[in-house]
């Protein structure tokens, strides 16, 4: 059984919902269902006879569902090579799709794994695009969630892929980059197929309801709603209709339909990305390079003038009061382990000292 990822990820509600362990199971037994906040593990029950039993599914499996887990592994703060502020001319003036453009056009990728919105319901959904005509139609993240590494096993086995760019928030590059660092087996085709991971910056992502409290708060239809995003430094989520007219509510009143795995999360920035990006206080957006991959993309947009850089050099205070709100998440890791040894405790019936030196530690 998925002992690792129930004991400290499922059942401590620090499953990041990246997808990850449902595309890379090796006995394809791990699945999404609505509301349950982490993949769910398929039970199968046999009859042998007059006996009754339910089979040990994972049983000599080399469980690449947990070496691809981002909240089984500590992350520090990952590698800078350079900080630049860019602006594109792009008409949505998305960077990140100005990014995989250009990668298509230099051959540095051969397809990518990205967001979109599904314009009726404005659900979120992945997209594997081949070519750029799909890219520049692709509407982004939207701050709501889908499971979006599911999809992976379609863009190698369907699509046939060989040079694939993920594109993801942090949960997502730290699972892209747990199966690049891994020596499983199991994760080989991954690690012979992912070429470059493109990371945005995230304070947290959003479940459907969020959807839900926009459309009754300002009497819309989900097909009316045109972008969602959030202004950290105003502390707002902007909604923008179609009809160009543009709401805000105070992140304080959405919080409540952020993921609960987005409270364990402590990286802002994308830190183990090729290349991270997003929008702080600047005019542009601020993309990071972290890997010499991550270099060569930046590189080849400018090349291609999808592209254009503002300034050099970034002042970065912003960005690291940001870096640095998010990291204070890490408290709720201690409680994690807490909850972990409690549940233990529990199970063997047993009084544990440890926990209550914990307690008084964390009391402190």
């Amino acid at each position: 059984m998925v002992e690792k990822l129930k004991k400290y990820v499922w059942f401590v509600d620090r499953c990041s919902e990246c997808g990850a362990c449902v595309s890379t199971c090796a006995k394809n037994i791990l699945k999404f269902t609505n509301g349950s906040g982490h993949p769910i593990q398929e039970t199968i029950e046999k009859n042998i006879g007059l006996t009754h039993i339910i089979a040990d599914t994972c049983f000599f499996c080399e469980k690449p569902c947990e070496d691809s887990c981002p909240r089984l592994k500590d992350w520090d703060l990952g590698p800078t090579i350079q900080k630049t502020l860019v602006t594109t001319e792009l008409p949505d003036g998305n960077v990140v799709n100005a990014l995989i453009v250009s990668s298509l056009r230099r051959k540095l990728i051969d397809g990518a794994i990205l967001w979109d919105i599904d314009s009726d319901s404005f659900r979120p959904v992945p997209r594997i695009v081949v070519d750029e005509e799909y890219v520049l139609k692709s509407r982004g993240y939207q701050h709501l969630w889908y499971p979006i590494l599911a999809v992976l096993n379609d863009a190698i086995y369907k699509e046939r892929l060989k040079k694939i760019a993920v594109v993801g928030p942090p949960c997502v590059v730290q699972a892209v980059r747990s199966i690049l660092t891994s020596t499983n087996s199991k994760l080989k085709m991954y690690r012979d197929s992912i070429r470059l991971i493109i990371g945005f910056f995230c304070d947290g992502a959003y479940t459907q309801q969020l959807v839900d409290e926009i459309v009754d708060r300002f009497d819309v239809k989900p097909y009316e709603i045109n972008t969602i995003s959030v202004d950290l430094r105003n502390k707002l989520m902007r909604i923008v209709l179609q009809n160009v007219l543009v709401k805000g509510i105070k992140m304080s009143e959405v919080r409540k339909y952020m993921k609960k795995g987005c409270a364990h999360c402590t990286d802002f920035a994308a830190e183990w990305a090729d290349i991270s990006t997003g929008k702080i206080d600047f005019e542009g957006t601020l993309v990071i390079t972290r890997t010499p991959v991550g270099q060569k993309c930046l590189e080849y947009a400018l090349m291609e003038k999808m592209l254009r850089v503002l300034q050099v050099t970034v002042g970065m205070d912003e960005l690291q009061k940001l870096i640095l709100d998010k990291e204070r998440r890490k408290r709720v890791q201690e409680i994690d382990t807490i909850l972990s040894s409690i549940l233990n405790s529990l199970a063997a019936r047993e009084y544990n000292e440890e926990i209550v030196k914990m307690l008084k530690s964390l009391r402190r």
